[in-house]
């Protein structure tokens, strides 16, 4: 009995050695489904084989890492991650006219609406006869502004103009971008620059690039100034005067008509009669040798003597 025990006790130590060898060669004990656990913590050789770098956890055994690194990759679309919030630099203009009864009340009021819009009168025209104004108000008033100027008169017409200058925007500001970059590169060689020779040449390049620079800014400028503010040009007119009203017909007109006439023919006759007035010594020379023809030929067929006389 004794040496059964023995036995018994040999073989389990046995096994337990035989387990505590296969642990420890196979990086710890077996897992649900069969395989050994890696091991965490454990640093790996770095890319270059200097300093071990620790490992990486890994983000899928997390609770939730699946939807938290589809989360994070998640791109972010531009405009704060709301769609469609990218704008577009649009240049408006507008004429718009009106009928009044008097330019000059009018005038002061379309001043009134463009101030209360926030915008100014660039250029303006008044006279007895009408009135005309070049206003500059923000793009996003100025529908309003037009709707409010129509109110106060009769809109004889109305027209609109857009233009998107979204590219020429984009391109200019990407070329002001360049020529910065290039001044300060040129700046940066004037510095180190040590001969006279070295430093006319680099400042008369730096002058040359500075003056493209500020041209290229002004443009810029002056095309967003066109985009933030819409030019609307006000043409103010008055109403025209009644024609006077016709007499009525009767004897006075009828002879009032008759002497019209009657002067007219008088005016015509003497027209004709000064123009014939040249031609008359013609006419009667001519009168007078075919009278003296018909003459002649006349005593020849009578058979009397001719002119000159005879037996």
């Amino acid at each position: 009995m004794r040496r059964r025990v023995i036995v018994g006790a040999t073989v389990g130590v046995a096994l337990l050695g035989v387990l505590a060898v296969a642990v420890v060669l196979g990086g710890g004990p077996p897992n649900e489904t069969g395989t050994a656990s890696p091991a965490i913590g454990i640093a790996t050789p770095g890319p270059a084989g200097g300093v071990p770098e620790p490992a990486v956890p890994d983000v899928a055994a997390a609770p939730g890492g699946d939807d938290a690194r589809s989360e994070k990759s998640q791109p972010v679309p531009p405009g704060g991650g709301v769609p469609g919030s990218i704008g577009r630099d649009i240049v408006r203009t507008a004429q718009l006219t009106l009928q009044v009864a008097d330019p000059t009340t009018a005038t002061r009021g379309v001043r009134t609406a463009v101030a209360a819009a926030g915008g100014e009168v660039a250029e303006d025209q008044v006279d007895n006869t009408g009135a005309w104004l070049v206003v500059r108000v923000p793009a996003a008033g100025l529908d309003r502004l037009i709707d409010d100027l129509a109110a106060t008169g009769t809109v004889l017409a109305r027209s609109g103009r857009t233009e998107d200058a979204t590219e020429q925007v984009v391109d200019l500001d990407a070329r002001v971008a360049t020529q910065q970059a290039s001044v300060a590169r040129v700046r940066a060689l004037l510095a180190q620059a040590t001969s006279i020779g070295d430093i006319v040449s680099v400042e008369a390049e730096l002058a040359r690039r500075e003056a493209d620079l500020d041209s290229l800014q002004r443009r810029l400028a002056t095309l967003k100034d066109q985009v933030a503010l819409s030019t609307l040009t006000v043409e103010l007119r008055t109403a025209p005067t009644p024609a006077p009203a016709a007499p009525p017909p009767g004897f006075g007109a009828g002879l009032g008509a008759g002497w019209s006439g009657l002067k007219v023919i008088a005016s015509g006759l003497a027209t004709a009669a000064g123009f014939l007035l040249p031609y008359l010594p013609v006419l009667a020379v001519a009168g007078v040798g075919v009278w003296a023809v018909r003459r002649r030929r006349a005593g020849r067929r009578r058979g009397g003597p001719g002119p000159e006389g005879g037996v």
